[in-house]
């Protein structure tokens, strides 16, 4: 006995199952586009609100310059790296950054004076210049955030020089006067405000310009922030006596102005919980279709192809135990 050589199948797939694995394409395509969409931070927070963002305040751009400063951030910036300031103990010594002052600037400098002295005064203006021309976005990286009030009053000599940035409220902001200086410095205004860590110590800031948006006077309060060079200790007289506060030279000092995020005030979280529910509800018709249509298939074959022959049918399902004999399959 021979049997026939079986038909050779088609070589492409039927309308059907072209069908099928176009909806499966689509169907990957889609859960692809959702990862990516959920894997965005904003997707969720109708959800889960974001913290409270700082607003971004409008550039103030810098006056005219005449020194002899180098812009911080360029080409000809100073790294104080190869001329760190000398202190007399090991311990205080530390690694200052490229954005710091250079030490030659404030070698005439004293703490603990009372006003600027006239020794201290081309190293007061240079230094406001300096700030003023320096690069905004240089000077706010390399600024440090972690130095505290205290920290400049008990170790004065290891952050000189620095920039360093601070948020606070500030409680006076007035002009002063102006001498008369070499390095294109025409107007100051002096801020004393107060942070969270000095408690009622204050800081003195003295800026080049000044945020149209904020108020002045004696008596304000308003949420600053300023990013300036520490210059020294500075002295002043109040009720109880002399006191000290650090004194920070900068360029401007602009309202720390917060934007508020509502928690969950979108309005859109039942179309979005529906719009997922009618996703997991497609997901699941999708699969329920697919087994059908399998079941179906299968009923089709078995009604195209029945097997009649009760012989032949026995054969069929004892021929996977059976051992291959070659002459089964020849006359």
């Amino acid at each position: 006995m021979r049997f026939g050589e079986p038909p050779t199948p088609a070589p492409y797939l039927s309308k059907k199952d072209q069908r099928r694995l176009l909806g499966m394409v689509l169907t990957l395509s889609f859960v692809v586009f959702a990862v990516i969409w959920a894997a965005q931070p904003s997707t969720w927070y109708w959800l889960v609100p974001p913290d409270n963002e700082t607003a971004q305040n409008e550039d103030v751009a810098p006056e005219g310059y005449g020194g002899d400063a180098p812009l911080l951030g360029s080409e000809n910036s100073s790294p104080v790296a190869s001329s760190p300031f000398s202190n007399s103990s090991e311990s205080n010594s530390m690694s200052l950054g490229s954005a710091a002052v250079p030490q030659d600037w404030l070698n005439d400098v004293a703490d603990s004076e009372m006003g600027i002295r006239v020794a201290e005064q081309d190293a007061y203006y240079r230094v406001l210049a300096h700030a003023q021309r320096a690069d905004e976005d240089f000077l706010a990286k390399e600024a440090r955030s972690d130095v505290l009030h205290v920290n400049l009053i008990r170790d004065a000599d290891r952050y000189r020089g620095l920039p360093i940035a601070i948020r606070g409220t500030a409680r006076r902001i007035e002009p002063i006067g102006v001498n008369e200086n070499n390095y294109g410095v025409k107007t100051l205004y002096e801020i004393w405000m107060t942070t969270p860590d000095s408690g009622n110590d204050p800081w003195r800031v003295v800026a080049v310009s000044l945020d149209d948006r904020l108020p002045q006077g004696s008596d304000v309060s308003v949420p600053v922030k300023v990013t300036g060079f520490f210059f020294k200790q500075y002295s002043y007289a109040s009720q109880g006596g002399l006191h000290v506060a650090p004194l920070l030279l900068a360029a401007t000092v602009e309202p720390n102005i917060v934007r508020k995020v509502a928690p969950s005030g979108t309005g859109l979280e039942p179309y979005i919980l529906g719009l997922a529910a009618l996703i997991g509800c497609g997901a699941i018709f999708s699969v329920l279709v697919y087994s059908y249509g399998d079941w179906r298939f299968k009923q089709k074959m078995a009604e195209q192809f029945p097997v009649e022959d009760a012989e032949a049918k026995r054969l069929l399902e004892e021929l996977p135990n059976q051992k291959e004999d070659p002459s089964l399959f020849h006359e």
